[in-house]
């Protein structure tokens, strides 16, 4: 009994410490994915990662980690969507809308507009093949040949 109760306060150490229990490179994806587009040539869809990044800024994950984990969910989320889709190339781009200075009128955060933060491009029939390896590959900080990530935005201060 007295070996359980150290173990578990070790694991809540290390939760305390290191700001989450949630470690893992793909997140759950959160926030609305919309297909904006679509022909037999192309799919253009539009995540709203708010909530996502919100989650990020919480774990306290930003700079090249952050990216990275979005990165990757993002792709997982493409391969989720582009099944569906008779499209031969997927792009996702993913904004999240940016607060601004605490209103006196009401209290909270203004609306400050959105970032557009990043898009990536792909074939829907490699991606749907290999989404799962390219996604773990995005996570580590490697780009997979055949995806193309173009970083345009910023995350905000953790």
């Amino acid at each position: 009994m007295l070996l359980l109760r150290t173990i578990a306060a070790c694991a809540s150490a290390f939760v305390a410490l290191s700001g989450s229990a949630y470690a893992e490179p793909v997140r759950p994806i959160s926030g609305a994915i919309i297909v904006a587009q679509t022909s037999p040539a192309g799919a253009r869809l539009i995540w709203d990662a708010t909530e996502y990044v919100t989650q990020l800024v919480a774990d306290k994950l930003g700079g090249d980690a952050g990216v990275h984990a979005i990165e990757a969910t993002a792709l997982r989320a493409l391969a989720e969507k582009g099944k569906a889709l008779s499209a031969t190339t997927l792009t996702l781009s993913v904004t999240y809308a940016k607060t601004g200075a605490v209103s006196p009128v009401y209290g909270s955060a203004t609306f400050a507009g959105f970032e557009p933060l990043l898009t990536i491009a792909v074939k829907r029939g490699p991606l749907v093949e290999h989404a799962a390896a390219w996604s773990a590959q995005l996570a580590n900080g490697t780009l997979p040949r055949g995806v193309t990530v173009s970083v345009t935005g910023k995350l905000p201060p953790v």
